[in-house]
């Protein structure tokens, strides 16, 4: 979500859009220097429901990939996937937003 492969895709057009699954994991791999392949390991239907997660919410609110991923970070997709997959997408978006607002004003306080 960091990647300048994300910041392609938030772009109104660019060929990585068209790119199958493959070969925008290919350009991620060599834009980094090689994927980690260890660490945390989350389930094909949470990585689903997160990467249209993702893509949707950029579309719906206009804002940047690295931006998203601020709010809502792998962990917390994966913790809140159980009650928010069922959602409507807009409204996980809304939720996840919220979230993201109470634990920054949390912070802060």
């Amino acid at each position: 979500m960091n990647s300048k492969v994300a910041a392609a895709l938030d772009d109104v057009y660019d060929r990585m859009q068209w790119a199958g699954e493959e070969y925008i994991l290919e350009e991620l791999n060599d834009e980094v220097g090689g994927l980690k392949k260890t660490g945390i390991s989350y389930s094909m239907e949470v990585m689903y429901w997160s990467g249209y997660t993702y893509r949707y919410w950029h579309y719906y609110t206009g804002e940047c990939s690295n931006e998203i991923y601020k709010a809502a970070d792998a962990e917390t997709m994966n913790e809140c996937w159980p009650g928010f997959h069922t959602l409507d997408v807009e409204m996980a978006i809304d939720d996840l937003k919220e979230i993201y607002e109470q634990k920054r004003d949390k912070e802060c306080i």
